[in-house]
């Protein structure tokens, strides 16, 4: 399946690639982190998500993790085609796509290094 990712439009690739690279980096950078320093990031994600002190805290620190372990890829923000076709297929499976998209034309892996 396909985990998470960054969203922009052709118009802000075309005229500022600069800008989306380094969106990706930053945001690779703090996946990264996350990763290295998962206590800390659960404690931040504390103060931002609604809900989450009221929760089982051992259990959402579990879910933190394992969700993350679906984010480290080799190169870190790769994305697979067969995980985007898996995820197309879900989709039509469940009625939530009406037809096959170009899968190539809906994501790129042009701005991780």
């Amino acid at each position: 399946m396909v985990s998470n990712g960054l969203i922009t439009n052709e118009r802000t690739i075309a005229e500022n690639p600069d800008l989306v690279r380094r969106m990706v980096r930053a945001t690779m950078r703090g996946i990264q982190y996350a990763v290295e320093h998962p206590q800390e990031a659960y404690n931040y994600c504390l103060n931002y998500v609604d809900g989450l002190e009221n929760a089982d805290q051992e259990v959402q620190f579990q879910v933190m993790q394992v969700s993350m372990a679906l984010y480290q890829t080799d190169p870190y923000g790769y994305s697979s085609p067969q995980s985007w076709s898996n995820m197309q297929d879900v989709l039509m499976d469940m009625g939530m796509l009406k037809r096959p998209i170009d899968l190539e034309e809906a994501y790129s892996n042009e701005f991780i290094q």
